[in-house]
């Protein structure tokens, strides 16, 4: 049994990417905040996890805890013409770059962090959750907490708690998904023991040949070994060695090693929810599949001169802490999030509007199956509809039924084809700092999650540079960002509104009465009112920024 009792506002249970956003806005609120993290680095798969290359969220779609973390990467750098190394996305940037950063954010937050902390069991009574046993420094301790934020990579809290979860593919009778499978079944996205490479010339260090070694495992991950050409049958682009290295490529001759075609992806991502053995045998396996593809790299493909980053994780593998963990359990919320939230309907250019809004993302949905590249007839079929820029609604953060829990990371309330746009970096860390809101805002006013009103935490993620509207043009740093999102949540805009607001261009008289109109529905605000604030020459940001001032 626990021998120590320690009370906080907020637990977050894991310092992965949403966990330690959670900490960090709950803890800027004023709430007493403690982060419990196995690893030693806050920041999970951007930096224990060595996934180091942001998916999405490019332009103003980036706000926010997250605007703030890529701003500072890219001035580390000298600007982003020096973070955008590889294709796969404009900011790319060693781990433990990221980790130094997040690290010194929280701790200027005044949050508290448990590095080498294990979550070890959840604490009940009834349908609330009170905190959770931890084991740390070799002692097991009581941690009470107004208000728990499941933040693990897995969704152990769920687990242990009892609260209601999803796991694998959703059955289309359940969430009458489009695209969902006729039956629910355990597939889950691939994990990935991701690797931080180095180049050294004439060559890097070379791994010795693995146990069971198989290049015809790697067969078709790149075009120069490949006893397949047809991209039907493989159901994928067969790339060069360059476009493979190119994807990915870091600062300082780094590269990201998280390729999807036939190269270290894991199928064997359900042990990870089974017993702690099978947890460390998926472990296990992932890693080896990775040194496995190292290997190959060096003398299959002929490229010696890659090898595994000394300089990054300290560990004796020299691998990253943890796996990358695209999907977990998800909870049961009080909103699931469905294909139908984030793909337009038909005619429109949009998601559909959720005024709820408490983050945004813009990936489109995509999975990492393995078992999608295997020959036709055998291969997992999955159909991902074509998505837009979408909002994240308060209730899938909030359980069901349960009180005194939030959901964060990839255990927000979606359905499985969501996670495929949920999951990544920028949403996952912008829906936590929306959690440390709510939680805060909770401890604050001594009332459940689920009863704080989403005005006020929308007013504060505003406030904090969160973009709760969609477009692509109004950053965070506009004069006139506030307003905007703002009489945007309020229902100022049209259905057919571009994802282009076009803040400074000058608007006709015939346009500003129509935004005036707009705005006078939507808000109740008085027509007059509106029209007396006309000057000619106005541009759309001016006109946003006098109706917003009325109130």
């Amino acid at each position: 049994m626990a021998q120590q009792t320690k009370h906080v506002d907020v637990l977050v249970i894991g310092g992965g990417t949403g966990g330690t956003s959670a900490a960090w806005q709950a803890a800027t609120l004023g709430a007493k905040v403690l982060v419990i993290e196995p690893t030693p680095w806050l920041g999970g798969m951007i930096t224990s996890a060595g996934v180091s290359a942001f998916d999405g969220n490019k332009a103003a779609m980036a706000s926010g805890f997250f605007r703030r973390l890529r701003d500072a990467i890219e001035a580390n750098y000298g600007g982003p013409q020096n973070t955008f190394t590889g294709w796969i996305s404009e900011t790319c940037f060693e781990p433990h770059l990221g980790a130094r950063l997040l690290g010194e954010y929280v701790a200027q937050s005044g949050a508290e962090v448990w590095h080498g902390a294990e979550f070890v069991s959840a604490l009940v009574d009834g349908k609330r959750v009170l905190g959770a046993v931890v084991r740390h420094k070799g002692e097991l301790l009581e941690i009470h907490a107004r208000i728990t934020v499941e933040a693990t990579e897995y969704g152990d809290v769920l687990e242990s708690a009892g609260v209601p979860y999803r796991l694998g593919r959703d059955a289309k009778s359940d969430t009458g998904e489009a695209d969902a499978p006729e039956v629910h079944d355990l597939e889950v996205q691939d994990l990935t023991w991701c690797a931080t490479l180095k180049k050294t010339l004439p060559r890097a260090t070379s791994l010795p040949r693995p146990a069971n070694y198989d290049p015809a495992e790697f067969d078709c991950s790149t075009a120069e070994l490949a006893t397949v050409r047809d991209e039907n049958i493989l159901n994928h682009k067969l790339h060069s060695w360059d476009s493979f290295l190119s994807y990915s490529i870091l600062p300082n001759d780094k590269h990201l090693l998280n390729w999807p075609f036939h190269s270290n992806d894991s199928p064997d991502t359900i042990g990870v929810f089974g017993s702690p053995t099978d947890r460390a045998r998926a472990f296990e396996l992932a890693k080896q599949r990775t040194l496995r593809y190292v290997y190959y790299m060096q003398n299959d493909l002929g490229h010696p001169e890659w090898g595994l980053a000394t300089d990054e994780y300290g560990t004796p593998d020299h691998l990253p802490t943890m796996p990358y963990m695209r999907e977990s359990r998800r909870g049961r919320g009080v909103h699931l999030m469905l294909e139908s939230d984030v793909v337009p309907g038909p005619g429109a250019t949009r998601a559909p509007f959720r005024a709820d809004s408490v983050a945004i993302g813009d990936y489109y949905l995509d999975h990492h199956h393995s078992k999608a590249h295997f020959p036709p007839g055998e291969r997992l079929e999955e159909n991902y509809p074509d998505n837009a820029p979408f909002q994240i609604p308060f209730g899938s953060l909030i359980p069901e039924e349960w009180d005194g829990l939030l959901f964060a990371e990839k255990c927000i309330s979606v359905s499985h084809i969501v996670n495929g746009c949920s999951r990544l970096q920028p949403v996952v860390m912008l829906t936590g700092q929306a959690v440390g809101a709510i939680a805060a805002l909770a401890v604050k006013h001594r009332i459940e999650p689920r009863q704080v009103a989403i005005a006020e935490v929308q007013s504060h993620l505003i406030g904090a540079g969160v973009a709760l509207y969609p477009t692509l043009d109004v950053h965070n740093s506009h004069p006139a960002f506030g307003a905007i999102q703002r009489l945007s949540m309020r229902g100022v805009f049209f259905e057919d509104d571009s994802m282009h607001f076009q803040p400074d261009s000058v608007i006709q008289k015939t346009a500003g009465d129509r935004w005036i109109t707009r705005w006078s529905e939507a808000t109740g605000g008085k027509p007059d009112a509106g029209r007396s604030v006309w000057r000619d020459g106005m541009t759309k940001a001016d006109l946003f920024v006098a109706l917003d001032a009325i109130g």
